[in-house]
């Protein structure tokens, strides 16, 4: 093990001056069919490359214009079906001392661009390689160091058709940098089984030995669940008389795959005689496995006394084995939180969920434990506590179960305020099928818009709270509970959501929304840039908060009322969604989004926009008539383009003049915001 940024040092023939001089960075990437990631990459690239090699090895779409926009150094090389191949082409053509590879789908947050600059200040010709914390994106992802720039000297020795690497040897000077990370962030596979098949080519021409390649052997089968030819190859590892690490990171994907497949005593058994014969540390990813496979073996002591063994163990990269983030904390806790609570151990339950959303608070299993679990009882009195409000316009095929999903509520205080909005069905016939008590139903003489039907409901409404229904949704049985539950416990939240499942016009789940945040101050960041993800058919708006602020519906803005309404009201109060799905969203062609998207887009574009604007604008923030076009342009409603260097540049430069600007106003949301900027110039 090497401390953090030390070099180990041994003698270069090198004069103190030669040695010391400032050193220059060549970045070499092969690319193929990478246009949507590829500006993103080199545009962190272009920020400490001296030199800047893009190497093209036969793309179909712009990835060779992408690249020329950013270097003039791009060249073409023929597929070989070996990645050392290309890349030692790409090391070719470096004219500087040192070369560094990236691939075209990583990633670099400012930080660590900050980092790496630094790193190039203190860098020396005395150092031959430089290791960095490598990293795929998300939280709960694998890690480890990986030498990333070598001298020059050393750069065309790749070896390897697939997982290549540069050997390397103890008389090499090593710079071990972990605290610099570069993140591996896949958003699509060209070629699935490209992996496969080189290793099937390899394998055919005898040519797949050692324990380097055969440990990527064992993790490319397991990964496949193909669980006959990994035990195989595994076996094969072991006899080719591997290192610790190279048998610990088959391990990884192995133990996974024989999870998977409920080979508990197998998993075990690999691991125990891992560590015992070949050296392999216990880490916490091995202990976190070690308690599954104990709990489905039907040990659940055993498993108990893994897991707080896996708590025990923290993840680090410097061990130079392969680590995976969570299973030290976050998994763990929640298995514990699992266990305790089937013991009826409510206290311990609910710690051990609590020291799991400390340890990842974006994550969404311990916030739905916590929603369900350990929520307060819910209040009694106060009739009707809910006013649930649903606009209907023409929707005589889906009323009907909407209705029904709110009238079949787990929970029962509650009004439902219909609003009939001049149809021209069967809507209101449907509608007065229904006899419950419960049900207040509204007839507009003409079609007011979703504005008006909800703000002439909100205005007869009686409840402490408003639940919004859309007359083409579904709401779960356990929304209106689990709304009014998390509203009374956290009194400073002024509307909530909920995840939602989305399903298609005969009801069939085609979808799901992410887990979504539920911290205030990112609906705050977010609704400066764009909607909510949340849909406006799960909200649970407080109505003295409605009622203080003056706060209503806008009318004029079809479609889009509902981004209008809760871009003003992140102003005034909180804005949170729980983790748990609790309702459906119905996708067809019929409903106003749709409609306006479909019939007047560019009407649509320039409306979505302006509240955009007008979000900016209320929190201090001053564009030019030119940034709000550029805003409306490379920020559309829907996906987002990709981007060309030029307007790569131009909304970097518009997000830290926004950035600027709102730190200037002391904007109480700044994080939030970081993290949102970097993922929309990253998407």
């Amino acid at each position: 093990m090497f401390p953090v940024s030390e070099t180990r040092r041994k003698k270069h023939s090198l004069s103190a001056g030669e040695a010391e001089k400032p050193v220059s960075l060549s970045v070499c990437l092969i690319v193929r069919d990478e246009e949507r990631v590829l500006g993103r990459s080199l545009s962190a690239a272009v920020q400490f490359a001296d030199e800047l090699i893009v190497v093209d090895t036969g793309s179909r779409d712009r990835s060779r214009e992408i690249a020329g926009e950013y270097t003039d150094l791009v060249f073409s090389e023929p597929w070989q079906n070996s990645f050392a191949r290309a890349r030692n082409f790409a090391a070719s053509k470096a004219g500087c001392d040192f070369v560094m590879w990236l691939d075209a789908d990583d990633v670099m947050r400012p930080e660590e661009i900050e980092k790496l600059l630094a790193l190039k200040k203190r860098l020396t010709l005395r150092t031959d390689v430089v290791f960095m914390t490598y990293r795929n994106y998300g939280f709960l992802s694998d890690m480890g160091l990986r030498d990333r720039i070598h001298r020059r000297e050393f750069a065309c020795r790749w070896e390897g058709d697939v997982h290549e690497a540069i050997p390397l040897d103890g008389s090499m000077n090593m710079m071990f940098c972990p605290e610099i990370t570069i993140l591996h962030k896949k958003e699509y596979v060209n070629e699935p089984n490209r992996n496969m098949r080189i290793f099937d080519g390899v394998r055919n021409a005898g040519r797949l030995s050692g324990a380097y390649l055969l440990s990527y052997y064992v993790r490319e089968l397991s990964v496949r669940d193909e669980t006959e030819r990994a035990l195989e190859a595994w076996e094969e590892l072991l006899l080719s008389k591997p290192s610790a690490s190279r048998v610990q990171y088959a391990l990884v994907f192995l133990t996974g795959m024989l999870i998977r497949q409920k080979e508990y005593e197998k998993c075990w058994m690999l691991i125990d005689t891992s560590v015992e014969q070949y050296g392999v540390p216990l880490s916490a990813y091995l202990c976190y496995h070690l308690g599954l496979a104990a709990e489905g073996l039907g040990d659940v002591g055993e498993a108990r006394r893994q897991y707080r063994l896996a708590t025990g163990i923290p993840v680090d990269v410097m061990t130079g084995m392969i680590e995976v983030a969570g299973y030290d904390d976050y998994l763990p806790c929640l298995k514990l939180c699992a266990l305790a609570y089937d013991r009826g151990e409510t206290e311990e339950s609910e710690a051990w969920n609590s020291r799991a959303g400390r340890a990842w608070p974006e994550g969404r299993a311990w916030r739905i434990n916590r929603e369900r679990f350990f929520a307060r009882p819910l209040p009694a009195g106060r009739e009707p506590l809910v006013s649930v409000i649903m606009p209907a316009y023409n929707a005589e095929a889906y009323v009907s179960e909407a209705v029904s999903s709110i009238l079949n509520q787990s929970w029962q205080n509650f009004e439902l305020i219909i609003v009939d909005n001049a149809s021209t069905d069967a809507t209101c016939d449907v509608i007065r099928r229904f006899s419950d008590p419960r049900i207040r139903f509204l007839k507009n003489d003409r079609n007011i818009g979703v504005a008006g039907s909800t703000n002439r409901a909100v205005g007869v409404s009686r409840g402490e709270y408003l639940a919004l229904m859309d007359a083409d949704d579904v709401s779960l049985p356990d929304r209106l509970k689990a709304q009014v539950t998390a509203l009374e416990d956290n009194p400073e939240i002024m509307v909530l959501g909920t995840s939602s499942s989305v399903i298609d016009r005969e009801g069939n789940v085609v979808g799901c929304t992410a887990a979504l945040p539920d911290s205030p101050k990112y609906y705050q960041a977010r609704l400066l840039l764009g909607n909510l993800e949340f849909c406006n058919s799960t909200a649970m708006i407080r109505k003295s908060f409605l009622e203080e602020h003056r706060l209503s519906f806008r009318e004029g803005y079809p479609g889009l009322q509902d981004y209008r309404f809760y871009m003003e009201a992140s102003k005034l109060g909180a804005v949170s969604c729980l983790a748990d799905s609790h309702h459906r969203y119905r996708v067809h062609g019929d409903g106003i989004t749709a409609r306006t998207r479909r019939e007047m887009p560019a009407e649509r574009a320039e409306l979505y926009n302006s509240i955009r604007c007008d979000s900016l604008r209320m929190s201090g923030v001053r564009l030019t008539e030119q940034e709000e076009s550029l805003l409306g342009r490379l920020l559309p409603e829907n996906a987002l383009p990709v981007w060309n260097r030029q307007e790569r540049e131009q909304l970097t430069a518009l997000f830290a003049g926004i950035r600027n600007q709102l730190a200037a106003e002391a904007f109480p949301a700044l994080r939030e915001l970081d993290d949102i900027l970097w993922g929309i110039l990253n998407h």
